[in-house]
């Protein structure tokens, strides 16, 4: 590597794939697997309907990229809910501007006998927009036990058509059954570091899903490997520009689905307190095939229906 650019040099690398437009290189395909065509897999599948974000880099866009997402499904007609699971980190509704709404908050759910009634945790969540949202903020309560993260999880799938879950970089969350075998999206942080742990915790997914119930107590959320990857180039003041797309899918060994450019009026709304005013329009042009795929998920007929009465249906435990 060489250069202000450290760019990686592979052999075969054509480096043709520079940035189009302003903000989004391109779309490719496929992106997800419908939950209906999961054939083999389907003893993996979690009795939730859910989608986990993933990322090897902080401060790169996770939640809010969680966040868009759920707003643009909304903008769809569809019912969803934003989960905060990120341990580490957390803040899902300061970053979305509603940190002064009353309402529950992941660290004060207690479920001792791993149940959460759905419609009395629906009742006492804030919401945005619309949506119903379940932060994580350390700072005021930290999170309780993994049975208690299980208990939410699973009686937020028995409100929401699908839930839209930051799990920040997947540690703390390999013991949750209601996450087993989801779908994910991982978040790339197009630098050479960014990139060098991307493909860290690519292996480390991919290993995690051949090992099977064996690595039960594996720290390391259970969810499949990515079936997309989100790139986000680095701002100006990191780097003078990121690594080339075909380059990253050289090093990753997959395809990058999208590479979006920093916005600064929304990281600027973000960071003066005023949350998340909008989607930009070229994030939403350059994700809205993801998001139809995504919204595909959704329609699962009967069998979820038939999921989500049984769940309701129990009303046991607590939510204090």
């Amino acid at each position: 590597m060489a250069g202000a650019a450290r760019q990686f040099d592979f052999p075969g690398s054509s480096g043709s794939g520079r940035l189009q437009g302003e903000d989004a290189v391109r779309f490719k395909q496929p992106i997800l697997s419908d939950r209906r065509s999961v054939g083999k897999d389907a003893e993996h599948e979690s009795v939730v309907a859910g989608l986990v974000f993933l990322s090897a880099s902080g401060g790169i866009g996770l939640t809010t990229m969680t966040a868009l997402m759920g707003k643009q499904l909304r903008d769809m007609a569809l019912s969803c809910a934003l989960v905060d699971l990120d341990l580490d980190g957390g803040g899902m509704d300061v970053l979305v501007g509603v940190e002064g709404a009353p309402g529950m908050r992941l660290g004060r759910i207690h479920a001792p006998l791993g149940r959460v009634d759905p419609q009395a945790l629906h009742e006492e969540l804030p919401t945005w927009d619309g949506i119903p949202l379940l932060s994580n903020d350390p700072w005021s309560a930290p999170p309780q036990g993994w049975w208690d993260l299980d208990a939410a999880v699973s009686a937020m799938a028995g409100f929401a058509d699908l839930l839209l879950i930051d799990a920040g970089r997947g540690r703390g969350l390999g013991n949750l059954r209601s996450l087993k075998g989801l779908p994910s999206l991982l978040m790339v942080d197009m630098t050479v570091l960014g990139l060098a742990r991307a493909k860290a915790l690519l292996h480390a997914l991919n290993g995690r899903s051949n090992a099977g119930d064996r690595a039960q107590d594996s720290p390391l959320i259970s969810c499949r490997p990515p079936m997309a990857l989100i790139g986000m180039m680095p701002t100006q003041h990191r780097v003078s520009h990121g690594v080339d797309p075909e380059q990253a899918e050289d090093f990753l060994g997959r395809s990058v689905d999208v590479v979006l450019k920093p916005q600064p009026k929304l990281s600027a709304s973000v960071l003066d307190g005023r949350g998340l005013e909008r989607v930009p329009r070229t994030y939403a042009r350059a994700l809205h095939p993801l998001v139809e795929r995504i919204a595909g998920m959704i329609v699962v007929g009967e069998r979820k229906v038939e999921r989500i009465s049984s769940r309701e249906s129990v009303r046991s435990g607590a939510v204090k």
